[in-house]
């Protein structure tokens, strides 16, 4: 997807979370989902009441479940409704109105491989979560979540009486079960989760105070902890695992697991706990895996032609009315590998609401084009990326003397004056976007005009000027090497089939042609996104590219293009110092070189910003990263372009228009699906 012209942001400036503030010692946190429960509360009538002064509490005219439900209470197949939720569920109030039930949400995939577009659309329920601005959050697994003075411990209390979806409670022994058996599990995970460590890199202490409450603690302050609970995967490393299923294949409560294991097909007990209930494929391939989302696997991912997600019946979450969600009884994801295939169903208003996989600039005119008759609205997004698409070089190439080109400032520099940023924007972005490096955007409190434009002038006498200074002579052939002989003729890996995969095969085409001016020698490798990754993950290319995360919004947590640290492994620019910092050093056996003594105290900045409890004090030490950053000039951005949008079915209700788009926290689950509804009307 893309991203846009500078502009103001619809939900205003976006600020940091207030957390914590230590003259709030032992506060709760205050959020809109306790208001709503206290309000509800203190009606003094349940949900399911019909006294009149209850409103039109019972679920109004369509009830308090869904038919498909009330069939199965009926036929005696599941327990009534009230019996089903939480003793306080969370009360979601409409975006536009109160809906009803029924009716699929078609959307589509590109195959197993998509795990991103299954965790943004249904896998988003940690213990606190973001409003639909990202302005702040609120409670939501939790009924409770206060921090200390000092933000070093931090008691937690589960939303009492919500159920799995097979109908067992979720309890502390959940929470101690995904912490000491899996994520502390270092046969099932390698490394510790870094929302889970302290300060000197040591996991936190659970203590476990009644069966919905337990307390965590650090050996110091940890004060971004509560914004780190109320992020995708990082705020339900507590509840991601159900005990009383998945403890049958583990080794320390099942001393047959392994044998059954290898008897059931896989190489032993950790590939089997793995396969059916840890973290990436276990929602999408599992159906017997309970939840705790709002829909569950019916039909997995690696099915035919379609994976098929339907309606939760334990799931803790009601409209004003009392009325149990999800409104739409199912989500089913049809597998289309090929990208112009699945726009092509999508113009044709196969799909509710998508927003991944051909939003971007070049689909767009066709998708306006085509709105009236695919029964669609094309609805813009607001971009929170620093760049469409930003170049980096591994500078922890196992090749010696390419690691030491790429680790060259100066030939990066002069590599980014050698690219015409405007030809790129005529030709690929419709003459509309701007030049932008890797930086926050301008609606970032962190933005910094010089960091953002530096470099971007087209100057190929300039680049070459910087390369002859540098020692990278021209050979006969017209390529240039360094003094040791090392060619400047290397390959860029390029995940063709995700996000902007096909704009970026023909924009690095148009780069490629750009360097060779220089004397650049530039091949370029298109692959499926499962072959691009497994070729990132072993440190085996040259550069590859992706968009720009962390421009605004999740500047301080998705930071791989400002230091080697951030999710999904890290900085592209350098994968094994990012390993050395997030994994406290588990995989130094396979680094070419110690970090380089810029980055190391960037590692060191952030330990610092991680502990530090005052928010300005944590902006400033943010604001060094960033100066570092700017300096070093560790990757090349090229464009910024239009913003990114979505394609809604004009029959889906309550979507609510725009929202930010951001891969941190999963657009559109802050927009909360589960009250989203079909009106075929």
């Amino acid at each position: 997807m893309s991203t846009h012209h500078p502009q103001p942001s619809p939900f205003g400036k976006p600020r940091s979370l207030p957390w914590p503030d230590p003259a709030l010692s032992r506060r709760s946190l205050v959020v809109t989902g306790a208001t709503a429960l206290t309000a509800t509360t203190a009606a003094g009538c349940g949900f399911f009441s019909t006294d009149s002064d209850s409103g039109s509490g019972g679920g109004g005219d369509k009830g308090p479940e869904a038919p498909m439900l009330a069939d199965l209470v009926e036929a005696g197949e599941l327990p009534p409704v009230e019996e089903r939720l939480p003793k306080e569920p969370v009360v979601i109030k409409a975006t536009d109105s109160i809906g009803s039930y029924g009716g699929t949400w078609n959307t589509a995939i590109t195959g197993a491989s998509d795990g991103p577009w299954l965790w943004r659309t249904i896998a988003y329920e940690p213990l606190l979560k973001r409003t639909r601005d990202w302005q702040s959050a609120e409670l939501n697994l939790a009924s409770a979540f206060e921090a200390n003075e000092d933000a070093s411990e931090f008691t937690i209390t589960l939303r009492e009486g919500v159920k799995w979806s097979d109908g067992e409670p979720l309890t502390t022994a959940d929470v101690e079960f995904a912490y000491h058996d899996v994520n502390l599990d270092t046969d099932i995970t390698q490394g510790i989760p870094p929302e889970l460590l302290g300060p000197d890199g040591e996991p936190g202490e659970l203590e476990i105070v009644d069966d919905h409450t337990f307390i965590f603690r650090f050996n110091g302050p940890k004060p971004l902890f509560e914004e780190d609970m109320s992020r995708g995967t990082a705020g339900q490393r507590f509840t991601f695992y159900p005990r009383h299923y998945l403890e049958q294949f583990h080794i320390d409560y099942n001393a047959a697991a392994d044998d059954e294991a290898v008897d059931a097909g896989y190489d032993g007990w950790v590939a089997r706990f793995t396969a059916l209930g840890n973290l990436w494929n276990f929602m999408w391939e599992n159906p017997d895996l309970p939840t705790l989302l709002p829909w569950i696997c019916k039909k997995p991912v690696s099915d035919a032609d379609h994976a098929l997600f339907e309606r939760n019946p334990y799931y803790y979450k009601v409209d004003e009315e009392g009325s149990q969600l999800p409104y739409i009884d199912e989500v089913r994801y049809n597998i289309v590998a090929d990208v112009e295939t699945m726009f092509a169903h999508a113009i044709n208003g196969d799909y509710d609401f998508h927003s991944r996989h051909f939003n971007d600039n070049a689909h767009r005119a066709d998708a306006v084009d085509n709105e009236a008759a695919g029964g669609y609205t094309v609805v813009e997004l607001e971009s929170s990326y620093s760049s469409d698409m930003n170049i980096a070089f591994n500078l922890n190439h196992a090749d010696p003397g390419l690691r030491e080109v790429f680790k060259d400032k100066q030939f990066r520099v002069a590599l980014s004056h050698a690219i015409d940023r405007q030809e790129l924007l005529d030709v690929l972005w419709s003459r509309s976007g701007e030049p932008s490096q890797a930086a926050p955007i301008p609606s970032s409190r962190f933005y910094d005009e010089e960091f953002a434009t530096q470099y971007t002038e087209f100057d190929p006498a300039l680049a070459e000027q910087i390369l002859d200074d540098a020692g990278y002579g021209l050979g006969s052939d017209g390529v240039r090497a360094a003094a040791d002989g090392t060619r400047l003729e290397f390959t860029v890996s390029i995940a063709d089939d995700s996000l902007l995969g096909g704009t970026w095969i023909d924009a690095m085409d148009m780069i490629k042609d750009m360097w060779a001016e220089v004397g650049v020698t530039l091949h370029i490798n298109g692959q499926p996104r499962e072959n691009w990754q497994a070729g990132i993950d072993e440190n085996e290319y040259d550069l590859t590219v992706w968009t720009g995360d962390g421009g605004d919004v999740d500047e301080t947590t998705s930071v791989m293009w400002y230091m080697a640290a951030g999710p999904s492994g890290g900085a592209y620019w350098a994968r094994q110092w990012s390993a050395h910092y997030t994994l406290q050093g588990a995989q130094d056996e396979d680094m070419v070189e110690p970090p380089i003594e810029s980055v190391a105290r960037q590692h060191d900045l952030y330990d610092q910003f991680l502990s530090e409890p005052d928010e300005d004090a944590r902006d400033e030490i943010f604001r060094q990263i960033l100066n570092i950053a700017k300096e070093e000039f560790w990757a090349i951005g090229t464009v910024r372009g239009p913003a990114p949008w979505a394609i809604v079915s004009d029959t889906l209700r309550n979507v609510g228009g725009t929202m930010p788009e951001n891969p941190t926290y999963g657009t559109p689950c802050p927009a909360k699906p589960e009250q989203w509804f079909i009106d075929e009307e």
